[in-house]
């Protein structure tokens, strides 16, 4: 991205989902998301532990939206490293565009997403990037690897909205 396009409001945004305390995972998708300069991290769940969290505190180079997922059991230990995570939904307005970021996917009625141009979740480790009624679906899939066996990251354009897939 050029300083041209951050004047005109473009923001890079980094996404990593479902970490799972896979700390050598953690450390790539920070050192990715610093070599493309993002101005905005975004993370809807699955730390899971403290070490874990202190791992992406300590490579934090940039402000960091978070919340908590279905496996982050050890709440205590993470607010201490994250006073800001919180349960999703939660809106986050980037410029022009509101991204709405919750760690489970969206039901058939999602009202308190209403005016989101995003809805961003993990929970199911699949990547997802589709539109549905001009909205787009985005889950980056997992950053562990775990799962599916394909650990994966995110780079959100805001202006255009383009995506990247990253695999780590």
């Amino acid at each position: 991205m050029t300083d041209n396009d951050r004047m005109l409001g473009t923001m890079l945004v980094g996404i990593i989902s479902d970490s799972h305390d896979h700390l050598d995972n953690i450390e790539r998708a920070m050192q990715r998301f610093e070599r493309e300069e993002v101005s905005r991290i975004l993370h809807p769940g699955d730390i899971v532990a403290p070490f874990a969290a202190r791992l992406l505190q300590e490579h934090r180079f940039c402000p960091l939206d978070i919340i908590y997922g279905n496996n982050d059991g050890e709440r205590d230990g993470l607010a201490e490293v994250f006073p800001e995570i919180c349960d999703g939904p939660v809106m986050i307005q980037l410029g022009d565009l509101n991204i709405a970021m919750d760690h489970y996917p969206p039901g058939d009625q999602h009202s308190s997403l209403d005016g989101a141009g995003v809805i961003l979740f993990g929970h199911t480790h699949q990547i997802v990037n589709e539109y549905r009624d001009g909205i787009l679906f985005l889950n980056p899939g997992e950053s562990c690897g775990w799962v599916t066996g394909k650990a994966t990251i995110v780079l959100l354009e805001t202006d255009t909205l383009k995506i990247e897939v990253i695999a780590l």
